[in-house]
């Protein structure tokens, strides 16, 4: 999730998105070309940006390479590193670096470890460096994988409850849903158990099997297969677009399969909100027109850094069935919510909104709510605590 933005503008910015976006560190001649074209930039950019990427190297390797490395991977040779237990994190992984936000980042090296649900072995340098010299640290350390072909994880927003997600994610959420029908028909109790996963540098496959209750009867009601690919991002105008689909397997009744192709996007708005959006189409084989298309949309308010927090938002959706007979040709539904983080390195997160129809009077109400989990942050009884040794994976 994003907190804070810290991201490459003008001819700097440009230089680093085209270099990741060719793959041009593959070489140790791009490499050094690379270096040479960010330093002699970075002196002309300093002042317009304020972010010096030489300052920042200074920086880096004064307080952070003797753990770390001189590369941003930690050498275990060297008598410090084998004391500490977790290793120091490798800088240099394009994966790891890039999921991270540099927001993430900079809140670790100011406050510490500890504070953030990491280990308490990273020190804080607040005292020790000005929130501008450690926002030239951070770009310096976003530059230690090279050029590289992984979305920038400043882009990854708070999960809505109905809006499909652009970000990739490695996690596993448990949904649930109750629908109130006072007029006609049984209450519905759905509950579904998801769990998403990164391939590659812009792939994610994901898995869900669901289960609804309907009045004091209950089923399996549907297994989900799907797949995600980011299309497009640009961290210097926080924009990502991502497409999909799922496959939905019907597990009762007559319908044996559902295509729902889709695509999603996400935009920062500000440094306080982000705004996602999503259109989906659902396209049973067997007939296509009894099918329909959903328009979503969220914006979520960020009003503190810190993981650990409640997060306000909205969400607006519209459905257009292909044949709406007597019913709206456009059925709307709002969605005010609110995003829990639990854990204080933020990777354990849920959510609780309702849904209120509109103009669409076949149910009163729905209650929506999830539990997440980001697992390539730990493991799930990790960083809830303060001060506290974790998962490998973590900062040092």
């Amino acid at each position: 999730m994003k907190f804070f933005l810290i991201r490459p503008r003008n001819q700097l910015g440009e230089v680093l998105e085209r270099a990741r976006a060719t793959g041009f560190r593959r070489t140790r001649l791009g490499r050094t070309a690379l270096r040479l074209a960010v330093g002699l930039l970075a002196g002309f950019e300093a002042g317009a940006t304020g972010v010096d990427l030489l300052r920042g190297q200074r920086h880096y390797e004064a307080a952070c390479a003797v753990c770390h490395g001189p590369t941003g991977r930690y050498d275990p040779t060297l008598p410090g590193v084998k004391a500490l237990d977790p290793k120091p994190a490798d800088l240099s992984d394009p994966l790891f670096n890039s999921r991270e936000p540099g927001g993430d980042w900079f809140m670790v090296i100011k406050h510490g470890g500890a504070p953030m649900g990491f280990s308490a072995s990273m020190p804080a340098y607040r005292d020790a460096f000005s929130d501008a010299e450690i926002e030239e640290l951070v770009a310096y350390l976003k530059t230690l994988p090279g050029p590289h072909h992984y979305p920038p994880g400043d882009l990854n927003y708070f999960r809505p409850l109905r809006t499909k997600k652009a970000w990739l994610e490695d996690e596993v959420v448990l949904q649930s849903r109750f629908a109130r029908y006072d007029r006609e028909g049984d209450d519905v109790v759905y509950t579904a158990l998801e769990f998403e996963k990164r391939w590659f540098a812009r792939w994610q496959t994901e898995l869900k099997l669901s289960h609804e209750f309907e009045g004091l009867h209950g089923d399996w009601d549907e297994f989900e297969a799907g797949v995600k690919y980011a299309l497009y991002d640009n961290l210097e105008h926080t924009f990502l677009l991502s497409g999909g689909t799922d496959l939905a397997f019907a597990l009762q009744g007559e319908a044996s399969m559902e295509f729902i192709p889709y695509l999603a996007a996400a935009k920062g708005l500000g440094e306080a909100f982000t705004l996602q959006a999503s259109v989906k189409s659902h396209l049973p084989p067997e007939d296509a027109s009894t099918g329909d298309v959903e328009l979503a949309a969220m914006v979520h308010w960020i009003p503190t850094p810190w993981p650990r927090g409640i997060f306000p938002g909205v969400e607006l959706t519209a459905t257009a069935p292909f044949e709406p007979g007597d019913r709206d040709a456009l059925r709307w539904t709002v969605v005010p919510q609110l995003n829990f983080g639990l854990s204080r390195r933020g990777h354990v997160r849920a959510a609780a909104g309702v849904e209120l129809p509109l103009n669409d009077r076949t149910y009163d109400f729905r209650l929506h709510f999830y539990l997440l989990w980001d697992f390539a942050d730990g493991l799930f009884w990790e960083g809830w605590r303060l001060g506290r040794t974790v998962a490998r994976s973590d900062y040092e």
